[in-house]
C-alpha cells in the first residue's frame, strides 16, 4: 500500500542565533515527535512489515528515478552519503520524496571496544535518519549495523521487534573469522528481534539453526570490483 506521504515545501529561513545554527547542525529542530531508549538515547524506529519486491537502487543511483516501487539503499562507503543524509538531511530528505521505500543509511561501527561512543554516535545517526523519515511518511527499512560481537547491543538499540530488517552481507567470506562473527550476528539479531525477514545485500551464505527467512540481493559493489579485477 502506498504510504501517505508529508507534502514537502521549501525550507523555511532560520532563525540565525548561536543557539539555533547548533540545533539545526545536530538535526534537534526535526526531533521533537521521536522517541529515544533510556539506555544511550537512540531514536526508536517502528516496524517495517510490508511488500519487499521493489527494485534496489543505491543512493548514487537515485537520479533519474522516478517510478513507483523503487527503493533506495545506503549500503556503501560511508562518506559517499554521510553529508547527504545527517548535515544535508532536509534537502536530501526532499530530492527522495519520490522513492516509496529507504533503507536506512548503513554506518558502519568499529571492531575497536575503546571507540565505542562513536559505534554510538553512528547509531544515532542511523536510527534518527529512519526515524525522521518514518515521521515524513516513507516506508523504512532498518537497517543493521555491527563492528565486532561486542558492538551487537547497541547494533541493535533502537529496533523494533517482528520487523523486516536489512543487513550488508559485503566481505562475509573473506576468512572464517568474518564468516562466523557474520553467522554470529544473524543469529544474535533473530534472537533478540524476532524479524520476519531479513534482507542481505550480498552473495548467498548459508546460516545454520537459523528460523528467520533470509531474502539475497547481489550487490553492485562486489561485482563492479570482480570486473575491474578481471579487466586488469
Amino acid at each position: 500500500m502506498k504510504c501517505q506521504r508529508r507534502e514537502f515545501h521549501q525550507l523555511p529561513k532560520r532563525k540565525r542565533s548561536a543557539k539555533a545554527r547548533m540545533e539545526t547542525f545536530n538535526n534537534m529542530h526535526l526531533a521533537k515527535d521521536m522517541q529515544f531508549t533510556t539506555t544511550n538515547g537512540i531514536p526508536i524506529l517502528q516496524p517495517y512489515q510490508g511488500p519487499v519486491d521493489f527494485e534496489l537502487y543505491s543512493y548514487s543511483e537515485r537520479k533519474g528515478l522516478s517510478d513507483e516501487n523503487q527503493a533506495i539503499h545506503f549500503f556503501q562507503y560511508d562518506c559517499t552519503f554521510d553529508n547527504a543524509v545527517w548535515k544535508n538531511l532536509e534537502t536530501t530528505t526532499y530530492e527522495l520524496r519520490h522513492f516509496d521505500y529507504l533503507f536506512t543509511p548503513d554506518y558502519s561501527l568499529y571492531v575497536d571496544d575503546f571507540l565505542r561512543h562513536q559505534n554510538i554516535d553512528f547509531t544515532y545517526r542511523t536510527r534518527f535518519v529512519g526515524a525522521y523519515w518514518q515521521e515524513c511518511g516513507f516506508n523504512v527499512i532498518p537497517t543493521v549495523s555491527w563492528g565486532n560481537a561486542n558492538s551487537l547491543p547497541i547494533a541493535i538499540e533502537g529496533f523494533p521487534k517482528y520487523s523486516i530488517l536489512a543487513v550488508c552481507g559485503i566481505g562475509n567470506k573473506r576468512s572464517p573469522v568474518h564468516l562466523n562473527l557474520w553467522r554470529y550476528a544473524i543469529k544474535y539479531i533473530e534472537e533478540h528481534l524476532e524479524p520476519l525477514l531479513i534482507i542481505v545485500y550480498g552473495e548467498h551464505v548459508e546460516v545454520p539453526g537459523i528460523h528467520t527467512p533470509l531474502k539475497f540481493i547481489p550487490d553492485y559493489i562486489t561485482k563492479h570490483f570482480r570486473y575491474e579485477r578481471n579487466s586488469k
